[in-house]
């Protein structure tokens, strides 16, 4: 049964070095959160501590409101996915499912029932006398996630579990996770590295950075209306800018390099703006500003442009129209309704300095 998890200010240090600085975090039961960061960020070190795999050395941990903290990893209720998949090579996949529950002395009928319904659940039956060097990458993590949920655990750790997948695999195997998660209706804390899976699995997202946590939301608040900069880079390409605002008798008037936008407001001084890709529009004759393409990257239905503009360079996406080559002039415009404007100062857990209008890159890792 999934459970309500509870972190209250868990910190960790390895070697003098903090991996966590008092973090705070509730997953409500049943829901999938995925947790992202740069490396370094604590990721990780967060789902040892919620798996007993290391201990922290301040804070609590509950389980439906019973500290689990001080126990030991067999004791607690938590079924892990490794990026490495971690099976056991010397077992068969049907041994690899049912490790847990023989760990746990389930009963052989009950036993032999969850193999049968996990192993129909993923596609394994004909697999289930090969050992883990006789299937493939996909197969194996699926294997891997049988293994971890065959004794009902109330929280499911997923680190990156696709990463060590091509991407078409990924996008197969990602279905079978989803699905499967689904149907066992477990609560699950999923680390990755990939920045679209992030907001695209996760019922909330939690961005982290050197050991604390930046920003918890559902996904389309943390893309939308991120609250730092950090934030704002990190899910996406786009651009911030500096720039003072002026009323308009609805709210702010900003003029930005790439035409004047209205947006929602009422005090007068310089805002901090987030134009995202899509918030660049093509113009009419006249609107907006002029732009040249340095780099286009044809997508099929659409192309993916860099483009140049007095003072700085952005990122946007452009119609398939037509061909467009590098050199090319462009007009555009700003859609306002999707210029994000980010708040007046950092929060408290952001650090760095707001800066001058910089464009920001692709998703890298």
């Amino acid at each position: 049964m999934s459970a309500r998890v509870e972190m209250k200010g868990l910190s960790k240090a390895f070697g003098g070095q903090p991996a966590l600085r008092g973090v705070s975090l509730s997953l409500a039961p049943g829901t999938t959160t995925t947790l992202v960061g740069p490396s370094g960020a604590g990721k990780t070190t967060l789902l040892r501590c919620l798996a007993g795999l290391v201990s922290q050395e301040a804070g609590e941990i509950l389980f439906d409101g019973s500290a689990v903290g001080k126990l030991p990893a067999e004791s607690r209720s938590v079924g892990f996915v490794f990026q490495s998949y971690a099976l056991f090579p010397h077992m068969t996949v049907r041994d690899n499912l049912a490790f847990g529950l023989d760990v746990r002395r389930t009963a052989r009928h009950t036993r032999d029932a969850r193999v049968a319904e996990l192993s129909a659940l993923l596609a394994l039956d004909p697999l289930l006398d090969r050992r883990p060097s006789q299937v493939s990458g996909g197969e194996r993590q699926r294997v891997a996630l049988g293994r971890a949920i065959a004794h009902r655990p109330a929280l499911l750790l997923l680190d990156e579990p696709l990463a060590a997948l091509d991407p078409n695999l990924a996008s197969s195997v990602r279905e079978v996770l989803l699905s499967t998660i689904r149907r066992e209706r477990t609560t699950v804390l999923w680390v990755t590295h990939d920045r679209a899976d992030a907001l695209r699995l996760g019922d909330r997202v939690v961005l982290m950075r050197d050991g604390r946590i930046e920003q918890i939301g559902s996904p389309p608040q943390l893309y939308r209306s991120p609250v730092n900069p950090f934030v704002a880079t990190f899910f996406g390409p786009g651009t911030i800018w500096r720039l003072p605002a002026a009323p308009n008798g609805h709210g702010l008037e900003v003029k930005t390099p790439l035409g004047r936008v209205a947006i929602a407001g009422s005090e007068i001084g310089p805002v901090t703006l987030l134009v995202r890709p899509e918030a660049i529009r093509p113009a009419e004759s006249g609107e907006g500003a002029e732009v040249s393409v340095a780099e286009a990257h044809y997508e099929g239905d659409r192309y993916r442009l860099r483009v140049s503009y007095e003072g700085g360079e952005t990122t946007l996406e452009w119609p398939a129209d037509r061909e467009i080559h590098k050199g090319d002039s462009l007009r555009v415009r700003l859609e306002s309704s999707l210029v994000v404007l980010l708040p007046p100062e950092p929060t408290s857990t952001a650090r760095g300095d707001w800066g001058e209008p910089e464009a920001l890159a692709p998703n890298k890792e």
